[in-house]
């Protein structure tokens, strides 16, 4: 019997939350030893180069990946269409790189920034090939191989960036870390995987999958190059060492903003390809996904911004107080970046790319605004123009899935208010904890969810409900 839209998106839901915990965690711990072993600087070189390899990963994917996923039914043409355009293109923008790398240094006025740039950018050609199994893969809801490769490759990769860090080579540890992880996820690709691409290129089969995939590579350009130009402003007109302070926040802000989310968001995009006809059940499942993010997200929040000074000096040392305030700057816009992804999908499930692209140019042009004006106010006044950016996407998706799908802006936007506010009462109870006991962090972080959690009980939260519901049908597969 054909296994179940519902039951191969729980076991997409297991296995996607397997992935990227166990990523999340490898990384995590890692991150903590090389923050030791390594200085902010160190972070911060990577950390400049980082808009120019995010671009250039961009236009490689060309939206092309989303395209293969929303196509209810690719084909072996389509797949081995788009690795060859991904392989040569990719091969083009390392070569443009590769030349531009000691403009970039001196623009940073870093020499050492052109070999780094030359090194790490092989990772773009890698990335070029792995993206079409990977979506492959995902299309067809093996979310168990995406796992195994995953938390194999970053096992390696980390194992070997922590001996190279132990052995003093500074920042070359990070660029080996992603060169390591990335070829180790390749290798395993083609063993596990059993997928070879057709000597073929069908120039159809190309312009078909542009036609859907063309707009969301602009929208998602504009949106990579806006989200990382903060880094671009922050290492020209600061140091190196304020970057390192910023990247290690943000790094800290995306576990609990973006990455955790995303493991719901990257099973729920082919869920929503394949019910987009269904106006009724795409809102439902769109809300419940809300309800969830939220319930979770919300509260881990929180609880970071209270504790964050604890937090950072016990994980990195002291020499990292410093990115405290960046970070908790950041988790403000958090508690609204982690609910974008959910109705971006959404829309881009129906096939309205072209809207999506059309909107992206006030979303990002409205950052882009934020960070001319708030870089005159220095660090402080860059976080929180990214903070009123990342309200402004917010709303702006719920508003775009509000017309698309019918799911009203108002109806998605309350169903956060009363985990919000349970979230902030907890909150201000913890805080008057902290001001009166002396009680180690982890102490305070119990006491907070347990509160949380009994205030949500009482009340009977349809958000809690919906996590309930969620966790029995993942213990019972």
């Amino acid at each position: 019997m054909q296994e179940s839209l519902g039951n191969k998106a729980t076991k997409g839901t297991i296995w996607s939350s397997v992935d990227r915990l166990s990523v999340i965690i490898l990384q995590f711990v890692v991150n903590l030893i090389l923050a030791r072993l390594l200085m902010p600087d160190d972070f911060g070189a990577i950390g400049l180069i980082t808009i120019f390899i995010a671009v250039a990963q961009t236009l490689i994917d060309g939206g092309f990946g989303a395209a293969l996923i929303q196509k209810k039914n690719p084909t072996q043409e389509d797949y081995s269409t788009i690795l060859w355009w991904n392989m040569a293109f990719s091969g083009f923008l390392y070569f443009i790189l590769f030349v531009s790398a000691p403009l970039i240094a001196k623009f940073y006025h870093i020499e050492s920034l052109t070999y780094i740039i030359r090194a790490i950018g092989i990772v773009l050609i890698i990335n070029a090939i792995v993206s079409v199994q990977i979506n492959r893969l995902r299309k067809k809801l093996y979310f168990n191989k995406i796992a195994l490769i995953n938390i194999l490759s970053c096992i390696i990769g980390s194992g070997v960036a922590i001996l190279a860090a132990y052995f003093q080579y500074g920042v070359w540890s990070l660029v080996f870390l992603q060169l390591v992880t990335a070829l180790i996820s390749l290798t395993m690709l083609w063993v596990v995987t059993g997928w070879h691409p057709s000597i073929v290129f069908s120039i159809a089969s190309f312009k078909a999958l542009f036609s859907f995939g063309g707009y969301l590579l602009a929208a998602n350009l504009l949106q990579t190059i806006c989200q990382n130009l903060q880094g671009l402003i922050i290492g020209r007109k600061f140091s190196a060492t304020q970057m390192g302070y910023y990247s290690q926040a943000q790094k800290l802000d995306q576990l609990s903003s973006y990455a955790l989310p995303q493991i719901i968001v990257q099973v729920m995009f082919p869920v929503f390809s394949q019910i987009q006809d269904d106006q009724a059940k795409l809102q439902d499942v769109v809300l419940r996904s809300i309800r969830i993010i939220s319930f979770i997200i919300f509260p881990i929040i929180t609880l970071l911004i209270i504790i964050a000074e604890s937090l950072i000096e016990t994980l990195y040392g002291a020499k990292w107080l410093p990115a405290v305030p960046y970070f908790q700057i950041l988790c403000l816009g958090g508690l609204f970046s982690c609910l974008q992804n959910v109705n971006f999908y959404a829309i881009a499930a129906v096939g309205k790319s072209r809207e999506l692209f059309y909107w992206s140019f006030y979303k990002w042009g409205f950052l882009l605004t934020a960070l001319i004006v708030s870089m005159n106010f220095g660090m402080y006044g860059i976080l929180w123009g990214m903070v009123l950016s990342s309200i402004n996407i917010y709303l702006t998706n719920s508003w775009l899935t509000s017309k698309h799908i019918k799911l009203k802006l108002i109806k998605s936007v309350f169903v956060l208010l009363p985990v919000l506010i349970i979230a902030v009462i907890c909150g201000v109870c913890t805080e008057f904890i902290i001001l009166n006991f002396n009680l180690h962090f982890i102490i305070i972080s119990i006491f907070f969810f347990v509160l949380y959690l009994s205030i949500s009980a009482m009340f009977g939260l349809k958000a809690l409900n919906d996590v309930v519901i969620l966790l029995k049908r993942l213990l019972i597969k």
